[in-house]
């Protein structure tokens, strides 16, 4: 009888391994990549019809599912590709705020006052800031082409800080990019820390989001807008110092993907603070606004609830709409001023992708 040659056995066994793994791994990603193809098919031929009918140089979209980011792509750009997300950045400075919330290092009760003894308008509460109940003016049409460098948020309040209050706070709905420059200086004032700095701690390096900055990475895309005749131009330079915590960070779709996983997820916010950032707020009258702590509150025709908000910003426009019940979001963001994608786009993406009834 022949003598099986020992190190031939063990190739065979290792490829009858191989061969297996392979067997099973390629069954299990089928499984994954098929759950949502048509879902994908058809959120990108959306967004390509978008792209064609406005003239948009580049998106990038990511859906996420639970845990998952099931849908990641660029179109126009690479899909790692950085931009200008403007007043997205509300609802990650609130995420920041939520977590000193839950430390117990402010109370949205508060009045600014107890964090910034020199504000003029120190009355207001943080709360109200949130959901731009506070009184504070937005900056205006020529304010909106900055190019006035500030060191710090606690610096950029110089701009706005001894202008009067456009309404009694509380009194009504006003929203204000300023008013969200006082939470981060009032984040700054907490933490001890300059407001790009809070942030990482905060929010970027727990959430997983390192493509996020507040200053161009060599990923950042080149930023357009359109002229008066329609024709797509190279939009001018902006320094976005003036509104850091309203409208100044920069990201991409894949950190924003990760930011709608990580605050719907356990152990980033506690589920009161997580209540209270998706709770809508009220006058002083009663009267709810259907805003929260920045997010902008929606109840689609099935009757679940979603948050949104949107982002402008100098050659870009950034959206992001999350269900937090389903954990289903959308994230868009271009690189063409006013890029026509808002609730109804999004909710159009999202739906496609929750769970059916």
């Amino acid at each position: 009888m022949a003598t099986r040659d020992p190190r031939a056995a063990s190739e065979w066994s290792r490829s009858v391994v191989t061969i297996l793994i392979a067997i099973l791994l390629g069954g299990c990603s089928s499984a994954r990549s098929t759950q949502f193809d048509q879902a994908i098919a058809e959120s990108r031929a959306q967004v390509d019809r978008l792209m064609q009918a406005s003239a948009i140089p580049g998106v990038a979209v990511a859906v996420t599912v639970g845990d998952r980011i099931v849908w990641l792509d660029g179109m126009g750009v690479k899909r790692d590709a950085q931009f200008r997300v403007g007043s997205v950045s509300k609802v990650i400075t609130a995420a920041a705020l939520m977590r000193l919330v839950d430390a117990g290092r402010v109370k949205l009760d508060a009045p600014v006052s107890l964090y910034l003894p020199s504000f003029p308008h120190g009355e207001i509460t943080v709360g109200q800031l949130a959901g731009h109940l506070g009184g504070i003016r937005h900056y205006t049409r020529s304010e909106f082409l900055n190019r006035e460098h500030y060191e710090s948020a606690t610096a950029s309040l110089t701009r706005f800080a001894n202008d009067p209050l456009v309404t009694t706070p509380g009194e009504k709905y006003a929203y204000s990019s300023y008013g969200f420059n006082v939470i981060g200086a009032i984040i700054e004032s907490a933490t001890k820390q300059r407001f790009d700095a809070a942030m990482t701690s905060l929010v970027f390096k727990p959430l997983g989001m390192r493509e996020t900055s507040f200053s161009e990475l060599p990923t950042a895309v080149r930023w357009y807008m359109k002229g008066n005749d329609g024709t797509v131009r190279v939009a001018p330079d902006v320094d976005l110092s003036d509104r850091w915590p309203s409208g100044g960070m920069l990201s991409t779709a894949r950190d924003l993907g990760h930011f709608a996983i990580g605050i719907t997820k356990g152990g980033f916010l506690t589920s009161a603070a997580r209540d209270a950032m998706f709770a809508s707020q009220k006058t002083n009258d009663g009267k709810e606004t259907n805003v929260g702590i920045a997010w902008r509150m929606a109840t689609d025709s099935d009757g679940r609830r979603f948050v949104h908000h949107g982002g402008e910003a100098m050659g870009a426009r950034a959206f992001i709409l999350l269900y937090p019940a389903e954990r289903v979001s959308v994230a868009f963001v271009s690189n063409l001023s006013f890029a026509p994608f808002s609730e109804k786009e999004a909710g159009e993406i999202a739906r496609r992708f929750l769970p059916r009834r």
